[in-house]
């Protein structure tokens, strides 16, 4: 798999163009993952589900979900699972080693999508926002509603490999909520 490698003294991480991710731990020579984005479905209410929503099929030790609609304060959804471990600091995410893509289309689903990939020690911690865009009864007069969507997915990558068993919190599946 080619790719851009972001790495740490713990974690060397491999991403490539179409999203596919592997990792191998350090000193290990052996890769793990060749993971691919899934697409998955969220039950909103007040909404039609949102489908389209990309993620990794991956056990998070936490995971947020927001899901916002343009032009509107209150998110239509805001979930968290999990814990978020003491041994990182949310508040300096952006000091650690990361990748950034950033997609953006005239049409698919999602038309944009904003991916980030940051290494905080044995942590995996993946970021994205997606912006979807679909037809609504008319309101206000558009045809048109535009979702925002924020999902965070933090996977512990040692204890993965450790014990493919590993309990997860995961807020996104194939099926639905």
């Amino acid at each position: 798999m080619q790719g851009l490698q972001v790495w740490n003294d713990q974690v060397l991480l491999r991403v490539s163009r179409d999203a596919r991710l592997a990792f191998r731990l350090v000193p290990d020579d052996k890769w793990y993952g060749d993971l691919e984005l899934k697409e998955g479905v969220i039950e909103v209410v007040g909404a039609a589900p949102a489908s389209g929503l990309l993620y990794y099929a991956i056990p998070c030790v936490f995971e947020s979900l927001v899901v916002r609609m343009e032009g509107r304060a209150v998110p239509l959804l805001n979930r968290v699972a999990g814990t978020w471990p003491t041994a990182v600091n949310e508040d300096e995410l952006e000091t650690y080693p990361y990748l950034h893509f950033l997609e953006e289309r005239r049409t698919g689903m999602p038309w944009r999508l904003e991916r980030w990939y940051t290494l905080a020690g044995p942590y995996l911690i993946f970021d994205s926002q997606q912006y979807f865009e679909r037809a609504c009864p008319r309101q206000g007069g558009k045809d048109w509603e535009r979702l925002i969507v924020q999902l965070r997915q933090m996977v512990d990558l040692p204890a993965w490999v450790q014990n493919t068993a590993v309990v997860a919190v995961n807020l996104v599946s194939n099926g639905g909520s």
